[in-house]
């Protein structure tokens, strides 16, 4: 199955049908911490992760822009890229309106992060979907920080969330949390999903009908 068709089926199904069909596949359990909440309850991201890690270093660093740039390239090759974010700065929170419009720019399809966002009307204002672990005015706007030097990378496994991500997995993420699987898992999860969907559409089909709870759940009166 391609891609772009396993990401459309990822949307479809949502975060909680994808982790069942991961679970009735024996595929390994990658939910990220719940904690992680939506900016836009109602509206449903899915697709390929591009991972980007961000911490301090004790020596000037690159600039944090060439390695986005690096992350921009590869997002440009894959279907429905979604940036997931190992964040080591605390509280201070690099992710705002001005990240928003190059994530735009870059036809990113949302971004998880487990640090802080920040900005919150200008991102809605660009219709743009993040995933965060909190809101934080703490940003840095000065060379060294007392904390360190910011550095960056890309394209290496990070952990969000307490889950290991590799560049190229697929993620779904909607208000009931965040799921992350495996390109070649992705068709079992997908195909798991989708039998579980429909026993329960027989089941609510039946109960529809006036059949007793038990009966709807096919084990008789």
């Amino acid at each position: 199955m391609p891609t772009d068709e396993l990401i459309r089926a990822f949307l479809e199904l949502g975060s909680p049908f994808i982790a069942d069909g991961a679970q009735k596949a024996g595929l390994p359990r990658r939910i990220p911490d719940h904690a992680l909440r939506p900016l836009d309850p109602g509206r449903r991201i899915a697709g390929t992760v591009v991972t980007f890690r961000l911490r301090y270093y004790p020596t000037p660093q690159a600039a944090v822009s060439s390695v986005y740039d690096v992350a921009f390239r590869y997002a440009a090759t894959v279907p429905s890229p979604v940036l997931m974010v190992e964040h080591g700065l605390g509280t201070r929170s690099p992710i705002g309106g001005g990240a928003a419009r190059s994530y735009v720019h870059a036809g990113l399809a949302g971004t998880i992060t487990d640090g802080t966002i920040r900005d919150l009307a200008e991102v809605r204002e660009q219709g743009y979907q993040m995933f965060s672990r909190g809101i934080s005015t703490d940003s840095f706007v000065i060379e060294r920080l007392p904390e360190g030097y910011v550095g960056a990378d890309t394209g290496q496994p990070i952990t969000v969330g307490g889950v290991t991500v590799l560049q190229g997995d697929l993620v779904v993420a909607d208000e009931d949390g965040i799921v992350v699987c495996r390109r070649e898992d992705a068709p079992a999860a997908i195909a798991a999903a989708r039998e579980i969907l429909a026993e329960e559409q027989e089941i609510f089909r039946r109960w529809d009908a006036g059949e007793s709870y038990l009966a709807g759940l096919g084990g008789g009166e």
